[in-house]
């Protein structure tokens, strides 16, 4: 699947919220990806990203930049858009909008190496 391919369906994909969980904040969110890499399934199928401390991400699709603010993991200079999540032990749900996108697992270190 290509990176606009999955993005597209990641925004238009609604599956139900496993409960009413509070995002996590820009700080968890840093402590838990930056240097990690989540692999989860989004859009109907699964995907791998590593999140590099130098702001970029790299998945089979080749990568780009991410920041990390209030609003979630954002992708600056696409129609992709930012990305609350609610991180529970190495447990990750994704969601826009006040939907669950997506769900996976953050895996220490590069694992796409």
């Amino acid at each position: 699947m290509t990176r606009t391919a999955f993005f597209a369906a990641l925004v238009t994909m609604g599956a139900g919220t496993t409960g009413a969980m509070a995002a996590s904040s820009a700080d968890e969110l840093r402590e838990a990806l930056v240097g990690n890499t989540f692999q989860g399934g989004m859009g109907g199928g699964v995907y791998t990203s590593y999140f590099a401390e130098d702001g970029t991400y790299v998945d089979a699709a080749g990568g780009g930049t991410y920041e990390i603010t209030e609003e979630g993991v954002c992708y600056p200079g696409t129609d992709f858009g930012c990305y609350a999540a609610q991180i529970d032990g190495n447990q990750l749900e994704w969601f826009q909008n006040g939907e669950s996108v997506g769900s996976g697992v953050i895996e220490q270190g590069n694992t796409l190496e």
